[in-house]
């Protein structure tokens, strides 16, 4: 386990990445890492804070954390120990009834349990900014002086990022106050229009909703207007107007939640007289004498929520024109729009100029930029928690993923004690089950922003709330967009309910239209560099014993192998010179079709490897003649894991609706890869409508997506690959003589192992070299595998491979795990291939396919789990793909056609409907084993 030391620092790592918007963040890892050492729970922090005078608890752990928080020490005091620390920048202890026992200390203490504390200075730049209190609730010896000096080393470490982020966040405290003001001074400018524009208004107010302590709602007066003055200053000490049932004249019409719950308030609102009314501070009232009253109501039209109430008062009875009616109702609109778009302008210029400063900043990977994203979206408009998800396709639908099933954040997500896990989100809108449905789910498949003002009422409703926390009363989610295609969703949350505006809303749209390009810039550029990692790493590795490596890393003295390598090198300067002209647009290149390249031979022969050469060929050229720093941008499938329309999707793309499961636009991959390179494997088993379109693809580089009727163009070389003899294929009538010979312009034929047997010594010690450095034990030297004994050598060139080079890999696997000392002998590689015989036996007969499925599920009936008994014989090449297909589908027969029910029937996991976390995340892995590794 590591040592606190060493805990202690992976804390301090943590905080100093965090950015100036992550306050509450650094200050929650700055009380983990106070605890860790001093083993004490209960930790509170002061901060200076200017915008209100004091030592403000900004964060407080352990019992009646509430209460502490709303208890702020004087910045200069000497009848507080916490002010005298934050002053002297010295530590101290306090204790109950000791000589430190100041009284301002003292009445905390009692009222929140705490009988001693330890007391540290937080300091930047020679400058107190805050103190850390360790509190006890039982009498105790002070934090030991080894601790107290290790956390003062750490608090110092971490100071300057804690002052940062201070002043950032009082910076924007104080833009929101003036906001403030400046909203209440154009109410008051509207309301003494008001007063103004009939001679017959005698007094005018503006009333929002406030949320009072314990969650009710008040109406507080924004703004009043009255030539009398007296008469203002009367109205005004009415205060904010109470809401609960009989309270007040408007707790008629209004809830407690600020929601209109009397339809007559859906309309303006005329009460001639106001004599006789139940009305709050009645003497009051009666003594200014106002007696009709004309209520406009503002609201949001979907939750009936109130924004603003305009009342206008006469002192006479006095009915108004239905002329002097509209005008007010104008009136009030533009009441309404000013309130909201007030200041709205100047927190939007900030956000303008945080995102433009972010993106000059050297963002390389998603990751870190999401989460500055996040950060500063949350802190500006002062949301709770928050997160991105991302689009991410899984089992051939497109989910919404904050964080992978290993609990790795590949989106951001903020202030995560208040979001542990959050599992993936179903993309779409009412067609999906109750309890499927989420906010992000339905922004990604609307395409527009919504907001939930109350959760509670969303969730009664069966609406598109999917609760991560229950503290969460409200929420607000904007898609990125790109290319028309949403490819994340930000969402925010707030504990409040009813928090999140028009205003927001306009923030976070504003965030989306700055970031979209970058995001899907840095995905592209991170898949692409992924996927050229895994292409070079299988061309990198070459073992020092050989000698016969010709290109990359191809193997071989044989003149098949020469042929092959041959072919690479004459293809490769006039394709790259073609693929330079792309970039350019160059008219003539654009009516001779595009290249491309067919790839034949027999199963395992290594086609696709043949593939990740030419491919690490032509990007070698790529980067030394055009972009030092890019990669040719490269994209693979297999036809033969689609079938139907999502063969046709995964290639062209398909448009939102195009089929069932198709709620979003989606590219192809021929248009992912613009410019660059694309592998199709086992093209001989495309449908006719794929075929159609790949010829006329071909031709011109045009096509359309499933579904739409937007023609459009990328250019790409094709590479086909195909165990399949196509020309028996054309005469059954299952593959197109056209397509054939306009992929055949350039072909080349991977030979078979049996036709290179010279080859197979080499390619056993490099197989062998690789398959040593992926299993080895931890304590075997890395530089050192086995070495091949010549008996061995002779007998891997004299067997006849049905299954070429996977065969080849499979003996000498089998070899490496079951040898009997350093070296692989004649005896291990007999003894291989005589196992492998008896799979190859097993896996050509149908009928002893069945039986191992059958011997598979019996074990799991005793008492075996799915991943006992199919996982992991599967992950060592004991079993087949067909095995694992059958033992599918009869627990498919059996359980019914759902995954978590075939999952349950296979004990991938428990039997409860109600799925743990960890439950979810076995549910996920399932799926991803069947659909991506299996392909079923």
């Amino acid at each position: 386990m590591p040592s606190s030391r060493t805990r202690l620092n992976a804390i301090r790592d943590k905080i100093l990445r965090f950015g100036k918007e992550n306050l509450e963040e650094i200050l929650h890892a700055l009380s983990d890492g106070v605890s860790l050492i001093s083993g004490k729970q209960r930790v509170r922090v002061y901060l200076e804070d200017l915008t209100r005078g004091a030592l403000t608890c900004f964060h407080a752990s352990g019992p009646f954390a509430e209460d502490i928080r709303k208890n702020p020490f004087p910045i200069i005091s000497a009848d507080a120990v916490v002010s005298s620390v934050f002053v002297s920048r010295y530590p101290a202890e306090f204790r109950r009834g000791g000589q430190n026992d100041l009284p301002l200390d003292h009445e905390l203490a009692i009222k929140c349990e705490i009988v001693s504390s330890t007391l540290l200075p937080i300091t930047s730049n020679n400058k107190s900014i805050g103190v850390v209190c360790i509190d006890h609730d039982a009498p105790s010896h002070p934090v030991a002086t080894a601790a107290r000096d290790m956390l003062s080393e750490f608090i110092a470490a971490v100071a300057d990022n804690i002052d940062h982020a201070r002043i950032y966040h009082q910076q924007l405290l104080l833009a929101r106050k003036v906001e403030e003001v400046k909203r209440r001074e154009a109410a008051a400018f509207m309301v003494k229009s008001a007063v103004r524009l009939l001679d017959r208004l005698t007094l005018a107010s503006v009333l929002v909703p406030v949320e009072q302590p314990g969650g009710a709602k008040m109406l507080e007066v924004l703004a009043s207007y009255s030539e009398d003055s007296d008469l203002k200053s009367k109205y005004d000490q009415l205060g904010a107007i109470a809401l609960e049932r009989g309270k007040s004249l408007i707790s008629r019409y209004i809830d407690d939640r600020a929601v209109i719950s009397d339809e007559r308030l859906l309309h303006p609102l005329f009460i001639p007289d106001l004599a006789g009314q139940a009305l709050q501070k009645r003497a009051l009232t009666e003594e200014m004498a106002l007696r009709s009253l004309y209520v406009v109501p503002r609201y949001n039209l979907q939750t009936r929520e109130v924004i603003c109430l305009v009342n206008y008062f006469a002192k006479d009875l006095y009915r108004f024109s239905e002329f002097e009616m509209g005008l007010l109702q104008t009136h009030a609109e533009m009441v309404e729009r000013v309130i909201h778009e007030i200041g709205g302008e100047h927190l939007e210029i900030r956000v303008l100029a945080e995102i433009s400063e972010l993106l000059q900043e050297r963002n390389e990977e998603l990751h870190p930029f999401l989460s500055k994203v996040l950060s500063k979206a949350t802190e500006l408009i002062g949301a709770d928690t928050g997160s991105i998800a991302m689009v991410k396709e899984i089992e051939g639908e497109k989910w919404l993923v904050v964080e992978d099933g290993n609990g790795a954040v590949i989106g951001a997500k903020s202030r995560e004690w208040l979001k542990k896990q959050i599992p993936p989100f179903r993309i779409g809108g009412h067609e999906l089950a109750a309890e499927e449905r989420s906010l992000t789910g339905y922004v990604a498949w609307a395409k527009e922003p919504k907001i939930i003002a109350n959760v509670t009422d969303e969730l009664q409703s069966d609406g598109f709330h999917r609760s991560m926390s229950d503290l969460i009363k409200s929420e607000i989610a904007v898609p990125i967009i790109t290319d028309d295609e949403v490819i994340a969703v930000i969402c925010l949350n707030s504990m409040s309910p009813g928090y999140f505006s028009e205003e927001h809303k306009r923030i976070l749209q504003l965030i989306d239209r700055l970031t979209a390009r970058h995001i899907a810039d840095i995905q592209r550029i991170e898949s692409l560099q992924s996927e050229v990692q895994r292409l070079q790493t299988d061309v990198a590795y070459k073992d020092p014993q050989i000698s016969s490596y010709r290109l990359g890393n191809i193997i071989g003295i044989s003149r098949k192998a020469q042929e092959i390598v041959d072919f690479i090198n004459t293809v490769s300067e006039p394709i790259f010179n073609r693929i330079s002209l792309w970039s350019k647009n160059v008219l003539q290149e654009a009516t001779i079709g595009l290249p491309s390249i067919l790839v034949t031979g027999q199963t395992g022969a290594g086609k696709e490897f043949f593939f990740n050469n030419l491919y690490n060929k032509l990007n070698e050229m790529y980067r030394r003649e055009i972009n030092s720093n890019g990669e040719l941008v490269v994209k693979k499938t297999n036809i033969a894991a689609y079938s139907g329309e999502l063969t046709y999707s995964e290639l062209f793309g398909h448009k939102k609706g195009a089929f069932t499961g198709a709620y979003s636009d989606r590219r192809g991959i021929l248009e992912e890869a613009q410019g660059g390179i694309v592998f199709l494997d086992e093209i001989g088993d495309a449908d006719p409508k794929t075929q159609v379109q790949l010829l006329r693809f071909l031709d011109n580089g045009g096509f359309f997506r499933l579904g739409e009727s937007q023609e459009r163009y990328s250019r790409v070389l094709l590479v086909a690959a195909t165990n399949r003899n196509l020309m028996e294929e054309i005469e059954k009538g299952n593959f197109r003589e056209d397509l054939y010979h306009r992929l055949s312009e350039l072909s080349v034929r991977v030979p078979s192992l049996n036709e290179r047997r010279e080859d197979i010594p080499d390619l056993s010690i490099h197989f062998l070299g690789k398959l040593y450095r992926t299993y080895r034990d931890r304590s075997d030297p890395e530089l050192h595998p086995p070495t091949l004994s010549t008996e061995a050598k002779q007998l891997l060139m004299g067997h006849t491979y049905k299954g070429n080079i996977r065969e080849l890999r499979s003996i000498l696997l089998r070899a490496l795990f079951f040898r009997t000392g350093n070296s692989v002998t004649g005896d291990d590689i007999r003894r291989a291939i005589r196992d492998g015989m008896h799979e190859i036996t097993v896996t050509a007969s149908q009928t002893l396919n069945e039986q191992v499925a059958d011997e598979l599920l019996a074990e799991i009936e005793k008492g075996k789990n799915f991943w006992e008994a199919v996982y992991e014989p599967y992950s060592k090449s004991l079993i087949s793909r067909d095995v694992v297909r059958l033992v599918i589908e009869r627990s498919r027969n059996i359980a019914g056609k759902q995954m978590p029910q075939i999952a349950r029937h296979l004990k991938a996991i428990s039997g409860d409907s109600a799925m743990s976390d960890e439950e979810k995340r076995k549910l996920f892995k399932f799926k991803n084993f069947l659909y991506k590794t299996v392909k079923i």
